[in-house]
């Protein structure tokens, strides 16, 4: 079994994919790694550019010491980001209320 690490675009809290492939074809002379999955009787595969890949190992102990090290960093950074996003909720909904306010003052003074 192959432990693989791979980077993921699109969603910027989440960084990665983990995941586990019985067998992977790879050369030199290619820009891409083939991991071969079995579901059911029949195998699929699916291309991954070897530059997003972060780890390909056989070495089941060391990808998941890997994998927590990743998953606190993520923790930790979402944390923040989550208290930002709560305090940044807080400013917009101040700011709301005092252009409310500020537009109930500016009717009453016409």
């Amino acid at each position: 079994m192959y432990y693989v690490i791979q980077r993921h675009h699109g969603d910027p809290k989440k960084h990665y994919l983990a995941y586990t492939v019985p067998r992977y074809i790879s050369s030199e002379n290619s820009q891409n790694i083939i991991f071969e999955f079995r579901h059911n009787d029949t195998v699929k595969r699916k291309w991954a550019p070897k530059e997003e890949i972060v780890l390909l190992t056989d070495n089941e102990q060391f990808f998941k010491e890997t994998l927590e090290k990743l998953e606190s960093l993520k923790r930790t950074h979402l944390e923040r980001i989550g208290a930002a996003e709560t305090q940044l909720n807080q400013e917009i909904s101040a700011m709301l209320s005092t252009m409310q306010t500020e537009f109930e003052t500016i009717k009453k003074n016409n």
